[in-house]
């Protein structure tokens, strides 16, 4: 089983610049971004999410931990907003290490994430997933979310 653990501010100051990266990755990938400015872009994207690092109000980061072992094998971030349908939490960001994929790792974090939603109160889990990343697409699936919404790109030549 895994566990949550409050991310360390060690372990956030070694995230941050690997995210910013792979985030500026994907979006190139995806199309969204020139390669050029794409680091730029997605750092300034965390600088406006997390203006305070991991104190920033209202978001959670937290380490995933192997329960036997102890020992990190991945992290989640979310944000948790509140409206008129009740509070929701989104998923900016989650991940298992490469070395720990295929584990069941994935799945045991999304279960856990369901508990620690229900003890806040939280009504909704979004998320927002790259459709080339078909290996989150079918956790996500097979773990009950749905699409909502789905963004389509036609480049001209």
């Amino acid at each position: 089983m895994v566990k949550f653990e409050k991310m360390s501010e060690t372990a956030y100051e070694a995230y941050l610049p690997e995210a910013i990266k792979e985030y500026a990755q994907e979006k190139v990938k995806a199309g969204t971004w020139a390669e050029v400015e794409a680091v730029d872009r997605s750092a300034a994207e965390y600088a406006q999410l997390l203006p305070d690092g991991i104190q920033t109000k209202q978001h959670y980061l937290f380490s995933i931990l192997d329960d036997a072992e102890q020992s990190p094998v991945g992290m989640i971030w979310f944000q948790l907003s509140e409206s008129t349908h009740g509070r929701t939490a989104f998923i900016f960001d989650f991940r298992i290490e490469d070395a720990f994929q295929g584990r069941g790792y994935g799945r045991q974090a999304m279960e856990m994430l369901e508990q620690v939603a229900r003890r806040m109160n939280i009504k909704k889990i979004k998320l927002h997933v790259f459709s080339h990343n078909t290996r989150a697409i079918h956790l996500y699936e097979t773990t009950g979310f749905i699409t909502t919404d789905l963004h389509m790109t036609k480049t001209l030549n």
